[in-house]
């Protein structure tokens, strides 16, 4: 196993983690302050990037192991990205946007230092 992919996979896990607790209007309002709700266009966006970096999650993950652990290993990592973004919203709630998009950044940066 690859640190590099390991840490890549893990990334976009808590990217994508966050991205879909901002779809949410409970999460958002912790965010952003009682009484908030993400527009429809808002939402929208935040469930497809959350989609879309857990699908790169597992496909990370089955490269890195195969098929077989893959699987395993993405549910795994998906869970301590979770961990961490229940963490997060739980003690330093307004720094969760910052977090998640420096995330999806890194998360990016390590997978093509990781392929190339």
């Amino acid at each position: 196993m690859s640190a590099f992919g390991f840490i890549s996979g893990l990334a976009f896990a808590y990217a994508g983690w966050t991205a879909l607790s901002i779809g949410m209007d409970r999460h958002y309002s912790d965010i952003h302050g009682r009484g908030k709700e993400p527009d429809q266009r808002t939402r929208n966006q935040a469930r497809m990037t959350g989609t879309l970096a857990l699908i790169a999650t597992f496909a990370i993950c089955v490269k890195l192991e195969g098929w077989t652990v893959g699987a395993i290993l993405c549910l795994g990592t998906m869970t301590a990205g979770a961990l961490l973004l229940v963490l997060q919203l739980t003690y330093a709630p307004q720094r969760v946007m910052r977090a998640g998009k420096a995330a999806l950044i890194s998360g990016v940066v390590l997978g093509l230092c990781w392929l190339a």
